[in-house]
């Protein structure tokens, strides 16, 4: 058995170093949209927080009789 490791081609590895560039910007373009979605989830998380307190503290500015 030959566990030789062999060095590839310029070629092979000009395309292999694009395929993993390509790879790493779906990745980043996928943790941007994953970031996105997160902070739309924070910002009706916090919406929902705040409704619920204004109707938890509700006043009435007269008071009936």
């Amino acid at each position: 058995m030959n566990n030789e490791f062999k060095i590839p081609d310029p070629e092979t590895r000009a395309r292999s170093i694009a395929k993993l560039r390509a790879a790493c910007r779906l990745l980043d373009l996928f943790n941007l949209q994953l970031d996105e979605a997160i902070a739309v989830a924070d910002a009706h998380l916090l919406e929902q927080r705040r409704t619920r307190r204004a109707k938890s503290n509700y006043l009435p500015t007269q008071f009936e009789n």
